[in-house]
């Protein structure tokens, strides 16, 4: 007799076999494609057929199918019309649809009875171990088992059409727009959808069976019992199917079915379709996707203007986050040490699209500062009386500093409107805590401490301190609303909630151009001469001299209007205007067409400063050729982690930095 063998890892499913596939091109199987075949241990023959699903390269090129317990055999059994045997119960036990013997077996007590049973039968040719990827149960931990039953399917093919032409054009848009390929991906290989469930709870199927499992889907009991009697002719017990509808399905309709839909409501007119979306990629397939697809259908228009898909939070060193790892950061615990508006400003700072947020709590501790930093604002503002108005006239507005603050906060609004609506979150972070923290907390607030005392400055600089941070407290209420509020309320007391005031609106901040560039020009100056103590180690007890030398005059008299704030934050002996002979051991710094001078005799030793600026930059040169050497060789480039070149490469960037401001010093010094 001839005989034909094939390769399983699953011998139990052999009791529910319909066919041999073996590839029609294969020589070796072509006399026989169409013939039958015995399957051991059962009375039954089964063809032998030709599919492209077999591969001649693997095995001996013919393989068993099982349609009724394999994915890929299903499709190959609908495509051959080959009878489907289910052949386990819901407890993965062997049915009545298998030889006496082996009924009620578990499948792999069934498994270890036939491979005996073919050991028996010398029908067994050899057994090897091999390596396989089995799913399990997430839950359970137990091996899956496909099993043939009957569900209800949805054609997704067809919803799918409305929802692809939308973002083609652009009625949706993905934030970033990268994830249009993931959408396209998913939504052009769609498959037919399974969507019922075998669960306790959720929308129960529409659909009501009658005595001979005859089903009638309908909206509710009594259109099904209508839908009966016409077809039955007389009145029936009908039972409605116990399955649920997928999740996916159900949440799916959410964007309408809450907003008292199938009804003409105010609701659905004011809020369908709904501005933004905000979710996570990971379910642009399993819950964007199904909500346009309803949205489409039902309501004949894509439910969102704008999917904004946000980076998923991993740990410091970009691992997601699992118990397993035991790296997960509790957000009920950042709570209770750092404040919500904390957290809430940390992720938003450090939201940049397309990236994963790697967040760690010393990132959270650091902007936990930033908040203190507001409330001492606040209270210094209280104490000196600041009148915290909603609105100035900017016309009478005549102090320099006033004036460029104003600037400031205009040119601030408009940047974070724009950053707002190309979703760069992180940017507006940015914007936020760099015009809180150094233009309105660390210059303004400093250069106008003495104008609280000055009768002439005070009134005016009292109205625009209050009115900058009336404004602040908007700018940074949608990240930071618990804070804004609390201040707001100690502020404005009986005068409506901050969550109800409008933004405001500014036109470009060309208003006062001119003192604007004078207050930047002498913040310059302070920066420059501030970053030359530090590196020199000028301690603030030493006075030093201020000599000018400005080819540009008008800069003198920005210099001159400007030098109480500079003695007072310099802590300068003098500053002198007249052309001064060029000494040795002095520090020149060059800013635009102005030449600053200070002389170090008495106040540093030069020889000793030159020594030590030499021999840091010979170490920070060191470490850059230690790690260009790293970054040169390729059996590094090629085993390392992507994070750590990328930590190498962050190094580099940083030493590069550290010696360009080392030589600048150098420079300098004469």
């Amino acid at each position: 007799k001839k005989s034909i063998i094939v390769a399983t890892t699953r011998p139990e499913t052999m009791l529910g076999d319909s066919a041999v596939a073996v590839h029609p091109e294969d020589i070796r199987y072509k006399d026989i494609i169409g013939l039958e075949c015995f399957l051991p241990l059962t009375n039954r023959k089964i063809k032998i057929i030709s599919d492209d699903y077999a591969d001649p390269e693997k095995g001996t090129g013919a393989v068993k199918i099982t349609p009724a317990h394999d994915f890929n055999d299903f499709n190959v059994g609908k495509r051959n019309n080959l009878q489907f045997i289910n052949i386990f119960d819901e407890n993965a036990k062997l049915n009545n649809n298998v030889p006496k013997k082996y009924i009620g077996l578990d499948r792999f007590e069934a498994r270890k009875l036939i491979l005996e049973d073919l050991k028996s039968l010398n029908l067994l040719i050899k057994e090897e171990k091999q390596k396989m990827v089995i799913p399990y149960g997430d839950r359970s931990g137990v091996i899956i088992e496909p099993w043939l039953t009957d569900q209800w399917f949805c054609d997704a093919k067809k919803l799918s059409f409305e929802p692809i032409q939308a973002v083609k054009e652009q009625k949706t848009k993905f934030i970033p727009n990268q994830w249009e390929k993931t959408f396209f991906n998913w939504m052009e290989n769609i498959e037919p959808w399974c969507i019922s469930r075998q669960l306790w709870w959720g929308h129960q199927i529409p659909a009501w069976y009658g005595p001979d499992k005859k089903y009638f889907v309908a909206l509710d009991e009594i259109e099904a019992k209508k839908q009966a009697f016409e077809h039955y002719g007389k009145e029936v017990i009908l039972y409605q199917d116990e399955d649920v509808l997928d999740t996916w399905f159900s949440s799916g309709l959410w964007t309408f079915s809450t907003l008292d839909w199938p009804q003409e409501s105010k609701e659905i007119n004011k809020f369908y379709p709904g501005s933004v979306l905000v979710t996570g990629f990971d379910i642009i397939f399993f819950w964007v996707a199904r909500m346009m697809m309803m949205g489409s259908f039902f309501m004949k228009k894509t439910p969102f203007k704008d999917v904004y898909i946000h980076p998923l939070i991993r740990d410091e060193h970009g691992q997601k986050m699992s118990k397993s790892k035991g790296n997960i950061i509790d957000p009920l615990d950042l709570l209770d040490k750092y404040g919500a508006d904390t957290l809430r400003f940390t992720l938003t700072a450090l939201l940049n699209p397309g990236r994963d947020v790697k967040l760690s709590e010393s990132r959270i501790k650091g902007y936990k500062s930033f908040t203190k930093k507001i409330w001492n604002a606040a209270n210094f503002l209280l104490i000196n009386k600041s009148i915290f108005s909603l609105d100035i006239n900017y016309k009478e507005i005549s102090l320099p500093v006033n004036q460029w603050i104003i600037n400031e906060l205009i040119n601030t609004s408009n940047l974070i409107d724009k950053y707002m609506k190309k979703y760069l979150f992180h940017e507006v972070a940015n914007q936020i805590y760099h015009f809180i923290w150094h233009t309105y907390c660390d210059w303004y607030i400093e250069f106008t401490k003495s104008y609280f005392q000055d009768n002439q400055k005070s009134e005016e600089t009292k109205l625009v301190s209050g009115y900058i941070f009336v404004e602040i407290l908007k700018l940074i209420h949608p990240i930071m609303p618990f804070i804004s509020e609390n201040l707001w309320n100690i502020l404005h007391k009986n005068n409506n909630y901050l969550m109800l005031q409008k933004f405001s609106k500014f036109n470009d901040a060309k208003i006062f151009e001119n003192n604007t560039k004078n207050v930047k020009y002498i913040i310059n100056i302070i920066s420059s001469v501030r970053n030359l103590r530090s590196e020199l180690n000028i301690p603030y007890t030493k006075k030093i001299d201020l000599n000018i030398d400005n080819k540009d005059l008008n800069k003198n008299l920005v210099i001159k209007e400007f030098s109480n704030e500079l003695i007072r934050l310099l802590k300068i002996n003098s500053i002198n205007f007249d052309k001064i002979n060029q000494k040795e051991k002095s520090a020149y710094i060059v800013i635009s067409d102005t030449t600053l001078t200070i002389p170090l005799e008495g106040i540093v030793d030069t020889n000793n400063e030159l020594k030590k600026l030499n021999n840091k930059l010979e170490k920070e040169n060191k470490k850059l050729a230690d790690i260009q050497n790293k970054l040169d060789n390729v059996n590094f480039i090629e085993k390392a982690p992507l994070n750590v070149i990328e930590d190498f490469n962050l190094q580099k960037k940083n030493i590069k930095l550290s010696i360009e401001k080392i030589k600048q010093i150098i420079n300098i010094i004469k």
